[in-house]
C-alpha cells in the first residue's frame, strides 16, 4: 500500500514497502517535473524527527510562533490547562474582545492539537464561546 498526500504543490509519499515507493516515485518523475527531497523533515507546520525507536512529530516552531503572535510568551506552564469538571458559562456582562483575534487563536490551537492531545479538552471547551467572546 502507498499513501499519497497532496497539498498544493507538495507530495508526501508513505507506505508499507520502501521498494514500491521508489518505483512509484520513478513513475511520477517520468510524468511530472518534480524533485525528491528525501525524508520529510517539515510538513504543514509539523516537524518530523526520525530515530531507531520511530518517528516523532512535533510543532515546537509553530507553538513558539503562536506565543509570539498572540503576545503570550510570559504565560505560565501548567500540566493540565483546564479543570476537567469546571463548568464555563457565557458572561454577557463581560468586556468584549476582538472576535477575529479570538477565532484566529482558537483555530491555531485546534491545529496545534495534532501533536498536543493534552490541550484538546481545554481547546474544545474554549471553542464553544466563539460567537460572542467576552473576558471577565
Amino acid at each position: 500500500m502507498i499513501l499519497v498526500c497532496l497539498y498544493v504543490d507538495d507530495i508526501l509519499l508513505t507506505g508499507s514497502c520502501p521498494n514500491d515507493i521508489i518505483k512509484f516515485k520513478e513513475v511520477l518523475m517520468n510524468e511530472l517535473e518534480m524533485t525528491d527531497l528525501g525524508n520529510m523533515v517539515y510538513f504543514l507546520g509539523m516537524e518530523i524527527m526520525y530515530s531507531e525507536k520511530g518517528i516523532l512529530l512535533h510543532q515546537l516552531k509553530y507553538e513558539l510562533e503562536l506565543l509570539k503572535r498572540f503576545k503570550l510568551q510570559k504565560c505560565k506552564v501548567v500540566v493540565t490547562p483546564s479543570e476537567t469538571n469546571h463548568k464555563l458559562d457565557s458572561d454577557s456582562d463581560g468586556d468584549s474582545v476582538d472576535a477575529t483575534t479570538f477565532k484566529q487563536l482558537v483555530g491555531s490551537l485546534r491545529y496545534l492539537c495534532n501533536t498536543r492531545p493534552d490541550i484538546f479538552y481545554a481547546v474544545g471547551i474554549v471553542s464553544r464561546f466563539m460567537s460572542k467572546p467576552k473576558c471577565s
